[in-house]
């Protein structure tokens, strides 16, 4: 596996950070099964799945971790709404911008653009 670029390996920095959030949210109160708890349950392994794809140029994860991030995003703002704290607030602020940053190194800088587009271009199946 060629090394990835700077700019795709923070990126996947961010989605590992978001994968241990995932976790870390089941412990802060209300605790308890809701419909978060299933999300967070889910979306733990999953964006830490996405990890290695993505530091391998798979085109396939970037797409895949691109629209769970932007579900992500607008969900935030429930979130937003039902938990008025100011803590709560800050760590979604802190959210959104790990989101931001993380999509912003996996499509802007050409280098990582190349490197999405590398395994298509030699033929290798994604």
């Amino acid at each position: 596996m060629p090394s990835s670029p700077m700019f795709v390996r923070i990126a996947a920095l961010g989605v590992g950070i978001h994968a241990l959030n995932h976790l870390i949210v089941l412990l802060i109160p209300p605790v308890g099964m809701n419909p978060g708890t299933v999300y967070h349950l889910i979306g733990a392994p999953v964006y830490a799945a996405l990890v290695l794809p993505l530091l391998r140029g798979r085109n396939w994860a970037r797409i895949l971790i691109t629209v769970l991030l932007g579900f992500q995003f607008v969900g935030r703002f429930v979130v937003w709404a039902l938990f008025p704290e100011t803590g709560a607030h800050l760590a979604l602020i802190l959210g959104w911008t790990i989101s931001i940053i993380t999509l912003t190194l996996l499509w802007a800088p050409r280098a990582s653009r190349a490197h999405f587009r590398s395994d298509e271009r030699v033929g290798t199946p994604s």
